[in-house]
């Protein structure tokens, strides 16, 4: 048995996610309860199985785009996810990470769109093993094993390439305004006691729209920012280090609530 539940949705906020995703994906709520359902199977899994779905899922509402879009390298769409302990408990309060997008990589033309969770933490080897993956794994338990639901998800449900490489192209403003206005909604639904992006495109986003709740920026975790955190930290951003000063920021951030 797994020491943490993935996706288990109430039945209330599946719907409502549902209703949302399928304003900016075309995808019925049999397709995503079937793809929650076997990465919930295959949870503590070793390996990397993967699932896809069509291109046609999204329809750009830029024309330009759209041709972008049907000539793109490679896609990703990551669907939201959530994280828990195992542990009977059923009223914790939820915190919300919140990435930029899906980016994948690829040396040719992928078809169908690699389906996938922000940070891929489906999968036990992006959990365990990778070493980026798992460091976002484990930041993101400091929060579960203070007893927090964490609810993942990216600002932009899609990242496009380029035709002939797997550089992402940025989104048209109608796009990013759609999926921004999705993301509102996605907090409303699941009532988070606090906000945390990762990165200055997730961070910008969320300052455009009206939060109800406390939001701390944070630094992505990723390689990119190792000098960032170093200035931060005034010391080596080590594992180690870094999951320190998380922990310190982020149970400062949400002492009192």
């Amino acid at each position: 048995m797994s020491d943490y539940l993935f996706s288990q949705f109430k039945a209330n906020e599946f719907e409502a996610l549902h209703k949302e995703l399928s304003k900016v994906l075309d995808i019925s709520q049999g397709q995503l309860q079937a793809l929650y359902e076997v990465m919930q199977q295959e949870f503590e899994l070793e390996g990397y199985p993967e699932h896809t779905l069509p291109r046609n899922i999204f329809h750009s509402q830029d024309e330009s785009f759209q041709k972008c879009y049907e000539d793109a390298l490679v896609i990703g769409v990551d669907i939201p996810s959530l994280l828990e302990k195992n542990n009977n408990i059923s009223n914790k309060k939820t915190v919300a990470i919140l990435g930029q997008d899906p980016l994948r990589k690829s040396d040719r033309r992928v078809e169908e769109i690699g389906i996938a969770t922000p940070y891929a933490l489906h999968l036990k080897n992006c959990r365990e093993k990778l070493r980026n993956t798992r460091l976002y794994f484990d930041l993101i338990k400091v929060l579960l094993d203070a007893g927090y639901r964490v609810y993942l998800t990216d600002i932009f449900k899609i990242w496009v390439s380029e035709a002939n490489c797997d550089r992402g192209i940025p989104l048209n403003k109608k796009d990013r305004t759609r999926f921004i206005q999705v993301v509102k909604t996605e907090l409303e639904i699941f009532e988070p006691v606090a906000v945390i992006t990762w990165g200055k495109k997730a961070s910008s986003a969320i300052r455009s729209i009206s939060l109800e709740v406390k939001h701390l920026e944070f630094p992505h975790p990723g390689g990119a920012a190792m000098g960032t955190l170093h200035k931060l930290l005034g010391k080596s951003p080590t594992r180690k280090n870094l999951i320190n000063y998380w922990q310190e920021k982020v149970f400062a951030h949400l002492s009192g609530l």
